[in-house]
């Protein structure tokens, strides 16, 4: 039988669930019906949510904003009792936050997180190249980034089949995670603690199983069982805890099965999300972590950054949600910008893409550059063709490329190509894959080498400073402008710390 009870039900967006305190309805059958978003609650209006990815602590800050947690409720993992402690850096968290006249006091409420999924990786991590692995848990094909996942108890290098652990990210569909956080727990073995997400299918009662992302899923008379209205039934979005079974084939033995919903409700005022878009269709139709986003009327910054917008982007919009639609009034681009200056190395067949290639103190390399219908094309070569574009670039073409980067490549939002007799030094800006002091720095996959001052020169912010004050300041992450000047020789003549 299903064992209902009256709890709060669990809202969620596809980054974390949230449990919205005081919000009761009937599991059962029967009573009042409410909406399950934000916007059914009662809430405030001097009440606004952010969710993102927690960037420090002394008191707690998301979306480069600060909040006090002072007086602050923490939701954790479900749990009401949590507190500040039960959080790390890197995790996906949605804030209550307090709300004057509009404008963020930088009081939080409340915090809510939830993992996206607990359980054991299934396979060796595959290396895709640009500082990226994959790796399937429970039927979700998880990404890992050497720069941009944070690790608990494992290492980007470590990570192995039947390590269990806790992930928390950004998600691009039910099936897919780019991990932000990864939590190392313990060996598998029979029993491990589990959770996962899904879509219930093949479920046939009275029989007490079913399947989530194919994974079989087993419960009895005393699982726990939270289902907004009636019973148990295929097409239901669930959480199941559990424990894992290593039977042939494995299961988990459901401890918990908890309806959830998508979204932050139908009519939310106030509201942030960051996170890197999917599902795009033009400005006014993507998502962001499963939220249905129309950013046609928002402010953009930087100004071009509609020439950059597609999946993958990370972008933090800012607005209300009218019947389940986020409708921002800001987007603003969260991604490192890109800058290169240097020599065309077409790609066989590709119409929208090239490579950028720079002398490399190891020999050529190579940065992927990506276009799309947006990104401008301006020739200022000898030839001047009116309908520039990635059909009409020669090998050895100069050329000056703006955009993004994201995962070891470039989104361009302008591209140009310069006249030979025109050109400059080989240029890169970017964000630092790894250094090591007075010998070379990597961006975007391309090592340069350094001194500790005799050819190389140092600026920051401030202007020009020693080799040993620019690698005391230096970490990987950092965006850098690298110079190689003229003639090329893969020693970088300038590097800029910006600051």
């Amino acid at each position: 039988m299903n064992i209902c009870r009256r709890k709060p039900l669990k809202v969620i967006t596809l980054a974390g669930s949230l449990l919205l305190s005081g919000f009761i309805i009937s599991s059962c059958g029967g009573g009042s019906s409410q909406s399950a978003g934000i916007g059914g609650t009662g809430i405030s209006t001097a009440r606004g949510y952010v969710q993102g990815k927690v960037t420090g602590f002394g008191s707690i800050y998301v979306n480069g904003k600060k909040f006090n947690t002072d007086s602050s409720e923490f939701y954790v993992d479900g749990n009401p009792d949590g507190t500040q402690d039960d959080l790390a850096v890197g995790m996906i968290v949605t804030l209550g936050v307090e709300i004057s006249d509009g404008v963020y006091t930088g009081k939080a409420l409340e915090v809510f997180y939830d993992d996206e999924v607990q359980g054991p990786v299934a396979s060796l991590p595959v290396d895709i190249g640009g500082g990226q692995k994959t790796f399937m848990v429970f039927g979700q094909t998880v990404t890992i980034d050497q720069n941009e996942t944070l690790f608990e108890k494992t290492t980007f290098d470590t990570l192995n089949v039947d390590d269990v652990v806790e992930i928390s990210g950004f998600r691009s569909s039910s099936t897919e995670i780019f991990a932000t956080y990864i939590e190392w727990k313990e060996t598998l073995e029979n029993d491990s603690e589990v959770e996962l997400r899904g879509t219930i299918s093949g479920y046939k009662p009275p029989t007490q199983q079913f399947m989530l992302d194919g994974f079989l899923i087993t419960f009895d008379d005393n699982t726990d069982i939270e289902i907004e209205a009636g019973n148990l039934a295929d097409g239901l979005y669930v959480e199941v805890k559990g424990r894992y079974q290593t039977t042939v084939p494995p299961l988990v033995q459901a401890d918990q099965i908890e309806q959830e919903v998508e979204g932050l409700g139908d009519d939310v005022d106030e509201v942030s999300l960051q996170g890197p878009i999917s599902d795009y269709m033009g400005i006014g139709d993507f998502k962001i972590n499963g939220q249905q986003v129309d950013a046609s009327q928002a402010s953009l910054s930087p100004g071009n950054v509609l020439a950059l917008l597609g999946n993958g982007l990370e972008v933090e919009v800012e607005g209300d949600i009218v019947g389940g639609v986020l409708m921002a009034v800001e987007l603003e681009l969260e991604e490192i910008e890109a800058r290169l200056q240097g020599f065309v190395t077409p790609m066989p067949g590709e119409t929208e893409r090239f490579e950028v290639t720079f002398k490399g103190m190891a020999g050529p390399g190579a940065v992927e550059i990506v276009t799309n219908v947006e990104t401008e094309f301006e020739d200022n070569g000898p030839l001047k063709m009116p309908n520039f574009s990635v059909a009409e670039m020669k090998a050895d073409d100069f050329v000056v490329v703006e955009g993004v980067e994201s995962a070891g490549k470039v989104t361009a939002g302008k591209v140009e190509r310069l006249d030979l007799a025109d050109r400059d030094d080989s240029e890169l800006q970017g964000q630092v894959d790894s250094f090591a002091r007075n010998a070379l720095i990597t961006v975007l996959g391309v090592s340069f080498r350094v001194d500790a001052g005799t050819i190389t020169k140092y600026e920051d912010g401030s202007g020009a400073i020693s080799a040993v004050k620019f690698f005391d300041k230096l970490s990987t992450g950092d965006r850098v402008e690298i110079r190689d000047k003229d003639p090329e020789d893969g020693t970088a003549d300038e590097v800029k710390l910006d600051d």
